[in-house]
């Protein structure tokens, strides 16, 4: 009796660490649902600019104005955005001037927004994000 006690303990151990490693190895999968969040309000924003979709218009952003001189990141001035102002601490949070923020630090660091399709896109965000949240 105490022998098949043991026996199921051990079994029960097992299957418990077997649990224990299966939600570790997926809990490195699952992303935060900010970062979900944030690759989703970027491909808008690609949807918006690069694709310029006549349903998203609303949401395009104007370009940034040139400098009047030279800069490190002139080549990149074309594809910047003006983020809207915000008054309050509420609109600062809103999709334009929290994603047009994002767009320009994506543009500014790397050239993901020239890509041509949304798939390619959506993934390059996700490992940028990815690498965001790591540093």
């Amino acid at each position: 009796m105490a022998r098949d006690a043991l026996t199921h303990q051990a079994v029960q151990g097992a299957a418990r660490a077997q649990r224990l490693a299966w939600l570790k190895a997926a809990a490195q999968i699952i992303q935060p649902v900010q970062q979900r969040r944030d690759v989703a309000g970027m491909c808008v924003m690609y949807k918006a600019h690069r694709m310029q979709l006549l349903q998203l218009a609303e949401l395009r952003l104007n370009p940034q104005d040139r400098p009047s001189h030279a800069t490190r990141e002139a080549h990149n001035i074309d594809h910047k955005v003006t983020v809207p102002l915000a008054r309050t601490e509420h609109y600062l949070r809103s999709f334009l001037p929290r994603y047009g923020r994002l767009w320009n630090t994506l543009v500014r660091q790397i050239d993901l927004h020239l890509t041509t399709s949304l798939h390619a896109f959506k993934s390059g965000v996700n490992a940028w994000l990815q690498a965001e949240l790591t540093q």
